[in-house]
């Protein structure tokens, strides 16, 4: 089994683990929903499944450094994360015919995603993998994709 980890639930685990002390409830909450993805990250790969992201993630997140008011370290940071994870290609295969089918489903009932949500979406089905997000809410939108969210404790 692929489980293909979308931007949001990276980022969600990569900021709850820099909280070096938590003081307030969001925070406390924050640091463990950062422990259980990480958990359960370990554990699937124990089991002997992929966890991985998509390409598009990590141009994502290189977007994000950039962002940031320290790029260098930022970027680093984000390097050294995401060096523990397979990083899977966007390629034409599957891809683009997945691609067409969650754009104009999506478009035809009126509840677009963002595109590059879209694109993720996409890359996980193509793969015939899980999309681990915490953003179930959107991506539950489209038929045939497999979501799991492991912001909470198993």
């Amino acid at each position: 089994m692929i489980y293909l980890l979308d931007t949001d639930i990276l980022i969600h685990m990569m900021r709850g683990l820099k909280i070096r002390v938590a003081r307030t409830e969001a925070q406390k909450l924050r640091v463990q929903q950062a422990r259980n993805i990480l958990s359960a990250c370990r554990a699937q790969s124990k089991a002997g499944h992929t966890v991985a992201c998509s390409a598009i993630t990590l141009a994502e997140l290189e977007f994000g450094a950039r962002n940031s008011l320290d790029y260098e370290q930022e970027a680093a940071a984000t390097r050294l994360a995401m060096s523990a994870f397979h990083a899977f290609d966007w390629t034409v295969e599957g891809c683009v015919e997945a691609y067409g089918f969650i754009r104009h489903h999506l478009e035809s009932k009126g509840k677009n995603i963002g595109e590059n949500d879209q694109l993720i979406a996409a890359h996980a089905m193509a793969l015939k993998a899980v999309l681990v997000t915490n953003n179930t809410r959107e991506f539950t939108r489209i038929p045939g994709l497999k979501v799991e969210n492991w912001t909470a404790s198993s």
